[in-house]
């Protein structure tokens, strides 16, 4: 499979990808650089694709690329997580897919109705999911860490982006702060978005710094490509082999 990994420059973050007669997907409109023997792909997406793409943020379309040689996809003041599902299924918060093994099944997943107006996310709030063997990249607004609920645990946040995924079997609803609306009210928080277990969540609480300068600002931390890192050299090139 694809080797992936995650570099730090400059203040910004992006991740490499070596293949090697491998296949890998990604967001559209992240792709940065590649170099080597690498052919890119981008399929004309089903009606009912499209339909989908136009009620969320999600992409219609997300490219192929296949071969051998190096791609590096564009930086981030946010930040990067890579997971390796072992043919289990992930739900992924809207708008932090990045990139994955062919092998893994990208599709889109609809939240239910009561959490996505709850959580002012309107009628319909689409996600992706994610299922198969092999990585999965995420982009985060910060440091990210995995955390492993038992059956019966909770974990609540009040914003979005603090969950970016979570496994299948987690219950995810949103709620009111506190059991009356006067302490809920009292409280200050709108809602709660609050994920049960058995399973598995990854958390991002706190952001980087540029990433917070830039949700002041009103803008998501991976939409700010601020260094496109150069081509990186061919394999043989790095070696010192002529």
């Amino acid at each position: 499979m694809a080797q992936f990994s995650v570099v730090e420059d400059e203040g910004v973050r992006f991740v490499r990808i070596r293949l090697d007669d491998d296949s890998v997907r990604i967001e559209a409109g992240a792709l940065a650089a590649y170099h080597g023997r690498i052919a890119l792909q981008a399929s004309i997406p089903s009606v009912g694709t499209m339909v989908t793409a136009s009620l969320s943020e999600e992409r219609a379309v997300r490219p192929l690329l296949t071969g051998t040689g190096d791609v590096v996809l564009e930086s981030s003041v946010g930040g990067f997580h890579i997971m390796e599902l072992r043919g289990e299924s992930w739900i992924i918060e809207r708008g932090a897919y990045w990139a994955s093994d062919d092998e893994i099944q990208v599709s889109a997943y609809r939240e239910r109705m009561l959490n996505a107006l709850w959580a002012g996310d309107g009628f319909i709030d689409f996600c992706t999911r994610v299922k198969g063997a092999g990585r999965v990249v995420l982009t985060a607004r910060g440091p990210t860490r995995e955390v492993e609920l038992a059956a019966g645990e909770t974990f609540a946040a009040e914003g979005k982006g603090v969950v970016i995924a979570r496994s299948a079997e987690v219950t995810y609803r949103v709620r009111r702060p506190a059991r009356s609306l006067i302490g809920s009210w009292l409280s200050g928080e709108r809602a709660l978005r609050v994920f049960t277990g058995p399973g598995r969540i990854v958390v991002a609480p706190r952001p980087y710094w540029g990433a917070f300068m830039l949700e002041k600002l009103g803008a998501r931390p991976e939409a700010a490509n601020a260094l496109r890192p150069p081509a990186p050299k061919p394999e043989h090139e790095r070696a010192g082999v002529a």
